[in-house]
């Protein structure tokens, strides 16, 4: 039977490999040597990788019980080795500090191959007009526009009556039984914005860049960089905040593609328990929580009125980092030899000291600068301190300007009303889950910064907690949290073990023809819609016909990374996300108490008939 088979896989990629070699054939009867010679290649090509799947196969199939066999018995005789070296005083941490110097070289060599990569990238793109090269991530699309006027807004969904019209006649249709006209009562309208959605899409696609990169790119836009914009980062987590027109902007930076110590923060995947004074939040991811670290202890007052800060044991930090000073006395020999002594034991301590803490734990400092500490302010702390800073300038601006016009208005105390300042959070990918956790601890920490929450948008984000915690957010909340995922983007479907949950807020699931449909959470139980499954089965990647349409306005490396990399990978790069925001469109939002999965296509198939599907759910048409 076996053979049988392998005749029959070799038969058909023959007849395979054979078609560009018949056409290479005419080809030569017409005197298209340089064609020919292309489609007798691609002929031979097809025929040998044919038969490379088809060894590698083999390989793996009958090789992976030896392979296991092979390693269960390198383990056993390791085993009584490594014990022995825990237990030994000298030899183990010795023979631990070569593993991590092991590691830290190969973690420089991955950061400066990052910059050899971008060199040679921009011999395809060019270069920023900032005279900097391009990261890996935005190569294969360098086009950054924060703001694109053509996109049109949804009336439907933004204009409150609009919407209620169309519940109304979602109401009224015959179709629909008693359950889901009941939903489509519960159902409030989505804080979406199309444009809004690409703006932040754009930012959470920028931060991946230099940051001379991102603050021309800014400028640009009409952002004030120069008394708002700042770059944070906390061990190899990065992120930047700016303002313009009272919106705040929080964008962190997804996966660097050549940096290890991120993508053990993203298999750091055991969970750990979040408690807050108000109560549990469930289990999230551990390496997501603790790459985002501790909020600073807030001050409390006491009975006589005085503050006290409960965190008084913990030094006080700068951005510069700790500082030696070393005191030199020259009043006499003595002093002159023992201050030089002492200092010098100082200098060899110092250096030893964080020598070893940098190779234990290397961090990657060439984003922000090597003069800044990313080590001792956690990423919450510094990202809170400067937007409190941000909302509370412009509180005292606002109260001087009231002072001044009173004074012109001789002491009338009519004032104009204030805009309050609006705080939008994104991320693509890991920085959609340190956005999520970053609002997490909010919630947790009861920030002030809550009462300016406007938005989290979140594109093509993992799983980051268990159920209980996508559902401790409230509904006022996750009206305004927007987790996108792009057609079988595999990131938002893992992790897939360990309970994890979808991310709370609302579904945002965009197909290959950048349709668009919102999933609001269950108006019962506040649980959020799971987007469906990978399609293995369906025409995806360079056989999607709506790939194949956009591909003559893709540039080199896009087409290039779209033959490398499968489908599911293709479809998590952060281009992917801005295209299909830029030229999409809102059709439905869709609404159930169960049983819903995002970008199902029988659910899809439904919408259209109006099967039986139809009446378990609100379906509320808008589009314009």
């Amino acid at each position: 039977m076996a053979q049988g088979r392998n005749r029959i896989y070799f038969a058909i990629a023959f007849l395979i490999s054979s078609i560009p070699a018949l056409f290479a054939i005419y080809a030569l009867q017409d005197n298209l040597t340089f064609l020919s010679t292309i489609l007798f290649a691609l002929s031979f090509i097809s025929m040998g990788l044919s038969t490379f799947l088809f060894l590698g196969y083999k390989t793996v199939k009958h090789g992976t019980p030896m392979i296991f066999t092979l390693l269960a018995t390198i383990s056993r005789w390791l085993a009584p080795f490594t014990r022995y070296l825990s237990r030994t005083t000298v030899i183990g941490p010795i023979f631990s500090m070569v593993i991590r110097s092991c590691f830290f070289l190969g973690f420089m060599v991955l950061l400066m191959s990052d910059h050899l990569v971008r060199a040679m990238l921009r011999c395809l793109v060019g270069r920023h007009p900032s005279k900097r090269n391009y990261s890996i991530t935005n190569a294969m699309d360098p086009r950054i526009e924060l703001f694109d006027d053509s996109i049109p807004r949804t009336k439907h969904l933004e204009n409150s009556e609009l919407f209620k019209q169309r519940k109304q006649l979602r109401m009224t249709d015959e179709h629909n039984g008693p359950e889901s006209r009941e939903l489509t009562s519960l159902l409030k309208r989505p804080k979406y914005s199309v444009p809004l959605a690409y703006t932040l899409s754009v930012a959470s696609k920028l931060v991946y860049e230099d940051v001379e990169v991102i603050k021309y790119e800014l400028k640009k836009a009409g952002f004030d960089v120069d008394s708002t914009f700042r770059p944070i980062a906390y061990k190899n987590i990065c992120a930047f905040i700016t303002e313009k027109d009272d919106d705040i902007l929080l964008v962190f930076r997804g996966t660097n593609p050549l940096n290890i110590q991120n993508y053990l923060t993203n298999i750091t995947m055991n969970m750990t328990n979040v408690i807050s004074s108000w109560g549990p939040m469930g289990r999230v991811h551990k390496g997501f929580w603790k790459a985002m670290g501790e909020p600073k202890k807030r001050q409390t007052t006491t009975d006589e009125g005085n503050s006290t800060n409960n965190d008084q044991t913990t030094p006080r930090s700068t951005t510069e980092g700790p500082i030696l000073k070393i005191e030199l006395i020259n009043t006499s020999v003595y002093r002159t030899i023992v201050s030089a002594i002492q200092g010098l034991g100082k200098i060899i301590k110092f250096v030893s000291t964080n020598l070893f803490h940098h190779v234990k734990e290397p961090i990657d400092s060439t984003w922000i600068g090597p003069d800044t500490d990313i080590r001792s302010n956690s990423m919450y702390t510094q990202a809170e301190e400067h937007i409190l800073a941000l909302i509370q300038r412009n509180e005292e601006e606002n109260t001087k300007r009231d002072r001044r016009r009173s004074g012109l208005s001789h002491g009338s105390t009519t004032t104009t009303s204030k805009k309050k300042k609006r705080l939008f959070i994104t991320g693509h990918s890991l920085g959609g889950a340190m956005g999520t956790i970053f609002l997490a601890k909010m919630l947790q920490s009861k920030s002030p910064l809550l009462e300016h929450f406007a938005g989290l948008y979140t594109y093509g984000q993992p799983k980051i907690g268990d159920a209980e915690f996508s559902k401790v957010f409230s509904p006022h909340m996750t009206s305004k949290i927007f987790h996108h995922v792009y057609n079988n983007d595999i990131i938002p479907r893992t992790p897939t073990m360990w309970n994890y949950y979808t991310p709370p807020g609302t579904l945002v699931y965009i197909d290959s023809a950048f349709n668009i449909t919102i999933y609001p959470p269950n108006p019962y139980t506040n649980e959020p819609v799971p987007v469906r499954q990978i399609s293995f089965l369906h025409l995806s990647g360079l056989l999607n016909r709506y790939v194949i349409r956009r591909l003559p306005r893709e540039n080199k490396v896009r087409i290039l990374f779209r033959i490398i990399f499968p489908f599911f990978l293709n479809d998590h790069f952060p281009s992917e996300y801005t295209e299909s925001l830029r030229h999409g469109t809102v059709n439905w939002v869709i609404m159930g108490a169960g049983g819903l999965e995002g970008g199902s296509e029988e659910q899809q198939q439904s919408v259209k008939k109006r099967g039986s599907v139809h009446r378990r759910y609100s379906i509320v048409d808008v589009q314009d």
